[in-house]
């Protein structure tokens, strides 16, 4: 059972992975795991949130497949909560990014920006809606 420091945990591991090949220049090298981790970031994000807004109960997980396709999304997620539709937008756009880009060959450096600044625009607006960082 994963608890909301579990989540702050993971999440922050995420997001120093990809900060360090940001830093290191290795967004092209290292695409998929970027991809990946920022897909692994938008789950716990999303896990964090509805935890903390006592929406789900313990032990409740999201898995980055959830958000193939809208009507997949909603099939998991058929509660209301602040902002859903918008959080799952970009959660299902994280899912697009992380198949372009941990699947075939190598893409452009813009995909993987774009991956990046999605992921930044869902904490975001997850920060506000709890009203606390992460």
């Amino acid at each position: 059972m994963t608890s909301v420091e579990e989540h702050q945990k993971n999440i922050k591991q995420f997001l120093d992975d990809i900060n360090e090949k940001i830093r290191a220049g290795l967004l092209l090298d290292r695409q998929k795991i970027i991809a990946f981790s920022a897909s692994e970031a938008a789950a716990n994000l999303l896990e964090y949130y509805l935890h903390k807004k006592q929406l789900v109960q313990a032990g409740f997980r999201v898995n980055h497949r959830y958000f193939t396709s809208e009507r997949k999304a909603e099939s998991y997620f058929s509660f209301p909560f602040s902002k859903k539709q918008e959080i799952i937008k970009l959660l299902i756009k994280q899912e697009e990014y992380r198949d372009i880009l941990c699947y075939g060959k190598e893409k452009e450096i813009k995909k993987v920006q774009e991956a990046i600044d999605n992921l930044t625009k869902l904490k975001q607006l997850i920060i506000e809606e709890l009203g606390e960082e992460i």
